[in-house]
């Protein structure tokens, strides 16, 4: 696993899953390639639960702690 700092957050793909800070799990829909924002669904969220089926939602890219294999 990268940490944020070693990641280039703008070549992210759709469909990368993404560990978030809090421990989340996300995957993401879309990038807008801006290195600021990522639009992603939570497969898991532990702190809040009823994320998961929230649909797409808009996540500051330095949230992103990791990418999951």
């Amino acid at each position: 696993m990268a940490d944020n700092k070693s990641l280039n957050l703008v070549d992210l793909q759709p469909g990368v899953r993404v560990r978030m800070a809090g421990g989340a799990l996300a995957e993401i829909v879309e990038n807008p390639q801006d290195g600021f924002w990522l639009i992603v669904r939570y497969l898991d969220h532990p702190a809040e639960p009823a994320l998961v089926d929230a649909g797409e939602q808009q996540v500051f890219a330095t949230d992103v702690e990791a990418i999951e294999p």
